[in-house]
């Protein structure tokens, strides 16, 4: 019998419901919910479908594996065939799932930082009312993001209902959106950095985004910028973004994400006042177990009516 495997975890349930509307939906497959944390090593090498995060390593011996759908939009560790028996296999994350919960962690993260809102939550520890002067306005502003999918797009839409200029980096040219006033490709990144007084990533980990961000590009910068890191930390060069902040090329940085992560104790980013850190939470919402699930709910549907399944990763593009 033909089987799914759903792997939860302390991030990723599946909604009240959801187990009957999968047996309704496929009563012929044999399905097993399981913790990521028990031993489900036999229950994978069965498996035809899998609904979670398996270990990589577990991952190679499911020789019946034909569809993985990934409760993140991520792919980093999987979007590589070497890891798969079934050379044809498909591969779907939840992109759609997480722009919105992202982008009010984007603009939380630059309120804090344009309201002294972190300074004034440290005031309040040692009882202080002192008033802080160097507000900054986000109306009138110029916002550069860099990738322009679900998270980047809604980013956008708002941004630019709260009256900003929105520029956005894109790997092709498209037609303009009537949320954006500008795209550039990667060879003009320079171009947009330099008019911004917010860069916002939002890229996936890939060799073409590696690194994507460091001493060259932090210095094009304004000294007032603002930069958000929700994307992945390998996106920006630590190193040069810890320069940058100390000689004070740009004004502060928001960071969801590190390179490592956890981020190191030793690392200077801790000390760093003009550095709001989150330890990759800019994803989390109540709601995000239900709609990541319609998505693997439609796409289950598509999968036994043998039509083409939504959100498939591009092997060769990583995401």
């Amino acid at each position: 019998m033909s089987s799914i495997v759903v792997l939860t975890n302390e991030i990723f349930d599946l909604p009240q419901e959801a187990e009957a509307e999968i047996r309704e939906i496929a009563p012929e497959m044999k399905l097993d919910i399981v913790e990521s944390s028990s031993d489900y090593s036999e229950l994978i090498k069965k498996s035809e479908i899998v609904f979670g995060w398996p270990k990589t390593d577990l991952v190679k011996q499911a020789e019946n594996l034909k569809w993985l759908h990934l409760p993140s939009a991520g792919v980093d560790r999987y979007a590589n065939k070497e890891i798969y028996q079934n050379q044809d296999i498909v591969l779907t994350n939840s992109s759609g799932v997480y722009g919105k919960p992202i982008a009010e962690h984007v603009f939380a993260m630059i309120m804090a930082h344009n309201r002294n809102l972190i300074e004034y939550a440290y005031d309040k520890m040692e009882k202080k009312w002192q008033r802080k002067n160097e507000i900054k306005d986000f109306f009138n502003s110029t916002i550069g993001i860099l990738g322009l999918g679900d998270i980047g797009s809604t980013i956008a839409k708002r941004a630019k209902a709260w009256g900003a200029q929105v520029l956005a980096l894109k790997r092709t040219v498209t037609e303009l959106p009537d949320y954006v006033d500008q795209i550039y490709l990667k060879q003009d990144l320079n171009k947009l950095l330099k008019k911004s007084d917010y860069v916002i990533l939002t890229l996936p980990a890939t060799p073409a985004t590696k690194e994507i961000i460091g001493r060259e590009e932090l210095k094009q910068m304004k000294n007032s910028a603002f930069i958000v890191n929700i994307g992945r930390g390998s996106l920006i060069k630590q190193e040069d973004l810890v320069e940058a902040l100390e000689k004070g090329w740009i004004a502060g940085a928001g960071l969801d994400v590190t390179e490592p992560e956890p981020l190191p104790e030793s690392s200077s980013l801790w000390e760093m006042d003009n550095v709001i850190l989150t330890p990759h939470t800019s994803g989390f919402s109540p709601t995000n177990d239900q709609r990541r699930f319609e998505i693997f709910k439609d796409n289950l549907k598509h999968y036994l009516d043998q039509q083409e399944l939504l959100n498939q990763v591009d092997f060769k593009l990583k995401y």
